[in-house]
């Protein structure tokens, strides 16, 4: 996910990548609370980064998606650029196995050993498909690929951004890019090439930045190993060895803060020193920095496995925010005109977007509040119970004093109401059914000049007690005269105030002028009225 103003207009959206079902996946901006722009993406995207790709005004951010290979950049929400990584040269053992080995029975058992000496991850894209096809379908595939260059495909890891030229929110930023065989490359977004590649020590799964690209700069690294490396200039350092594999790692200008799969959050000095560690609840399942300038204030944001997001300042918990389902996913940032904004995706793909409150405060002594009450019983906690008045103390008194003269007037009241209300639902019942007193307004109209008209009718109840049900409306006609094509309308029950509409579609067989009679009748005839049909003779002829 990323936020960003993509139209310099200072109103920020939520750009992120949808696996969907895992086919179609979808690039989705995201404006307020609803779908702005929806992008198809062929490949399953591995990072999302906005980055200002030129110092042209107005400022016009991009967004670069990592899937494969590939870099896509789009701008105004159109495809702008793609760049793909060069392949890595293949080994030359495997470019000698191809060359001098023509029997597909034979080049695929070298391959097999191949594999186990080297790994199968390390063998070019035609070994990894000769080995994985039908075997029926090697022959073929064999005879077709003899020559070629052995090379290896890059599959990108990890990415991020890095200002260029000055530490500015609408700076130029470099993007850099980890991949699967242990290099990080950096991307110059002006020209779109790579404008440095650092060998690393394992494959980068985590990575954080800041700094300026060309005046100094830090880029944090956590391997698969669980080691720690930074970068600065051309110089890459180790840092320290965690206990256990980090899910998230944030850097900070002295520190770095990771969280890990043994429900704990460390702190490092730059040097690997820990300042601190926290045991977590439960397992950490994201992590991401809430920078808060107006408060002074830079938090760390866990989400865990049991649905609860942990507001950390340092060491100290200052906040605890509940959520229905676990969290996978969160950033923290600017979002439409509000400055702070917590957007996360639940494990079900809930999209939940919560702003600070201005009048938010943090609290350093949360822990110890929680910890205080977590043993304190329900029945232990005090209300503010106001003091007794001279009306109460007399109540009180009285209470005591004819407790049971009161006793039975509550259960003689309270007898009296249900007696009441059955009185009036029995009342109720009898009176459904519909009498000549009732109150109906109908009004009749004519539509059309014919031959085919329609009867429109609109019932309305103006009885203040009862309401109608099982009422129908009919007809009385002259047969040769007209043709109804629905003779009797079912009424549904009237409430009072409200009006009813009910239509019929009536047809002209002479031309002659007739009337037509219409009843709302139930066991008996309620209501009636005469409608005087108009003259159809000049166009039946």
């Amino acid at each position: 996910m990323a936020l960003s103003d993509l139209n310099a207009d200072n109103d920020y959206k939520l750009i992120l990548g949808d696996f969907g079902n895992g086919i179609q996946v979808k690039l989705k901006v995201y404006k307020g609370t609803s779908l702005n722009v929806e992008l198809p993406l062929l490949t399953q995207p591995v990072a999302i980064v906005c980055l200002y790709t030129d110092r042209t005004d107005p400022r016009i951010p991009g967004i670069a998606v990592a899937t494969g290979s590939n870099v896509l950049v789009y701008r105004n929400c159109r495809p702008y650029f793609k760049f793909t990584l060069p392949p890595q040269e293949g080994s030359s053992l495997e470019a000698d196995v191809w060359s001098e080995i023509s029997n597909a029975d034979q080049l695929i058992q070298v391959l097999k050993d191949l594999s186990l000496e080297l790994g199968f991850t390390n063998l070019s894209s035609p070994s990894q498909n000769v080995l994985l096809m039908d075997p029926s379908l090697r022959d073929e595939f064999i005879s077709s690929n003899t020559h070629f260059m052995i090379k290896k495909q890059m599959v990108i890891t990890c990415v991020t951004t890095l200002r260029k030229y000055a530490d500015n929110d609408r700076d130029v930023s470099c993007v850099l890019l980890a991949t699967e065989s242990a290099q990080l490359f950096v991307m110059d977004p002006e020209t779109f090439t790579l404008v440095n590649e650092f060998k690393l020590p394992d494959v980068c799964c985590n990575i954080a930045a800041y700094g300026v690209y060309l005046v100094e700069y830090c880029v944090l690294m956590s391997f698969r190993n669980g080691s720690l490396f930074a970068l600065r200039g051309n110089s890459l350092r180790y840092i320290t060895q965690l206990f256990s594999l980090p899910v998230s790692i944030n850097l900070f200008t002295n520190k770095i803060v990771t969280a890990n799969m043994d429900s704990s959050l460390s702190c490092y000095n730059m040097k690997g020193r820990k300042y601190w560690a926290v045991k977590l609840p439960d397992n950490p399942l994201y992590m991401t920095d809430i920078l808060l300038s107006s408060f002074a204030l830079h938090l760390i944001a866990v989400a865990l496995s049991k649905g609860n997001i942990y507001f950390y300042n340092d060491s100290t918990l200052v906040h605890v925010l509940t959520t229905l389902e676990p969290i996978y996913s969160m950033i923290f940032g600017k979002y439409g005109q509000e400055e702070h904004a917590l957007i996360s995706i639940s494990s079900s793909g809930a999209l939940d977007i919560r702003l600070l409150k201005r009048t938010a405060q943090f609290s350093n002594d949360y822990a110890s509040y929680i910890q205080h009450n977590a043993g304190i019983r329900p029945h232990d906690i005090k209300f503010l119970v106001p003091k007794k008045s001279k009306l109460f103390l007399e109540q009180s008194l009285r209470e005591r004093q004819k407790c049971r003269e009161m006793h039975t007037w509550f259960h003689h009241s309270w007898t009296s109401l249900k007696v009441l209300t059955s009185e009036s639902y029995i009342s109720a019942l009898h009176n459904a059914s519909v009498t000549h007193n009732e109150s109906l307004k109908m009004i009749v109209e004519v539509v059309g000049l014919g031959p085919r008209m329609k009867i429109r009718m609109i019932l309305q109840n103006m009885s203040p007690n009862i309401v109608p049900v099982d009422l129908k409306v009919t007809f009385i006609y002259e047969p040769k005269l007209y043709v109804l094509h629905n003779p009797i309308l079912y009424v549904p029950m009237l409430v009072r105030g409200t009006k009813y509409f009910l239509e019929t579609f009536v047809t002209c067989q002479m031309p002659v002028v007739g009337l037509i009679r219409v009843l709302v009748v139930s066991s008996a005839v309620l209501l009636s009225t005469t409608v005087n049909m108009p003259d159809s003779a000049g166009i039946l002829e």
